[in-house]
């Protein structure tokens, strides 16, 4: 930032840019058919839709103004070894962490509802939730503390598993910090959002797959 003034603004469009996200969640949970919506397993992806559209182009004007959350580069040596200490955090989780019955309850019936939810999480999920995570939100705490990058990461894990509302053990909370935590080091490692989407879309993916391969072999 060129001067104190340019910080303020640069923070409190990152904060706005949370609060934006923030509304539409509660928007979609007045909706008079929320019930209904979760019950046939189309909640999840209607949300997706909503935020990724909403947020997607916010970031796009963002960016155009402001140069510090950029997409960066996709290098595949990074997203190599990045991707085998998501395997190996993911791995670990067997040893502690309960079945979550939230995921599995999601799908409604049909071959279609299935897939619909698999691309929400999987394609739209990780674009928004990164923009939004580590980037907007890291980004407004990075830019008053710049040395910190360890806490500011910290702060950021903790809001991304606070977020997470659906899921009811504390194992669970636990496990999202520690993979929020590695999505951050990428963002901060790699310059850039690109790679902490790509392996936030493969962390999803592994998650929904036993569904989707038993939706798919049947």
């Amino acid at each position: 930032m060129n001067n104190h003034a340019d910080k303020v603004t640069c923070t409190l469009l990152c904060m706005g840019m949370c609060l934006v996200w923030y509304t539409l969640t509660l928007i979609v949970s007045a909706l008079p058919g929320y019930s209904a919506l979760a019950a046939t397993g189309m909640l999840m992806p209607l949300l997706c839709v909503v935020e990724f559209s909403a947020l997607v182009p916010l970031y796009r004007w963002y960016t155009r103004h402001y140069a510090n959350i950029p997409l960066g580069t996709l290098s595949w040596r990074q997203a190599a070894l990045f991707s085998l200490l998501l395997l190996g955090l993911i791995a670990s989780q067997s040893f502690y962490l309960p079945q979550e019955s939230w995921t599995g309850g999601q799908f409604g019936e049909g071959r279609s509802k299935v897939l619909l939810f698999s691309l929400a999480v999987v394609l739209l999920a990780p674009v928004f939730e990164e923009i939004l995570f580590r980037g907007f939100l890291m980004q407004g705490l990075l830019l008053w503390a710049p040395r910190q990058r360890l806490a500011c990461a910290l702060l950021t894990s903790i809001g991304f598993a606070a977020m997470h509302t659906q899921y009811t053990h504390f194992q669970t909370l636990i496990a999202l910090i520690v993979l929020s935590l590695l999505l951050c080091y990428a963002r901060l490692l790699s310059g850039g959002l690109r790679l902490p989407i790509f392996l936030h879309m493969l962390n999803n993916f592994i998650g929904v797959s036993p569904w989707l391969w038993i939706t798919l072999t049947q």
